[in-house]
């Protein structure tokens, strides 16, 4: 039971770690703003629960998907997070200047109005 119960805190930290690394490496991309398309954090049998966010960006009237998962301990939290990103709220993401299928978003909740 020990084990288990450490594995999930590793496997926690990992996602942390590989996302604080994508937006150093990300840090001189452009921001731009995303519209959520929709999020949930369904119940995890096994390991940690994570929040995913579906959202869309505009790069010269051109529209581009993609879609992130944010980690937490306790299914309550990533529900309460994931219940932030409503259809519509925009939020932050930085864009890869020579290839902006690929995005880094800014995990703080979308802003309202």
């Amino acid at each position: 039971m020990g084990g288990w119960f450490i594995d999930i805190f590793v496997e926690y930290i990992f996602r942390v770690f590989s996302h604080a690394m994508n937006l150093v490496r990300s840090r001189k991309w452009p921001i731009v703003k995303a519209t959520v398309l929709s999020a949930d954090c369904p119940h995890s049998l096994y390991g940690r629960e994570v929040a995913t966010v579906y959202y869309e960006y505009a790069i010269n009237g051109e529209k581009y998907g993609d879609c992130f998962g944010k980690p937490f301990i306790s299914e309550k939290s990533g529900k309460d997070y994931a219940a932030l990103f409503v259809k519509g709220a925009q939020f932050k993401v930085r864009v890869k200047p020579n290839d902006p299928t690929k995005s880094v978003p800014l995990w703080a909740p979308p802003s309202i109005g």
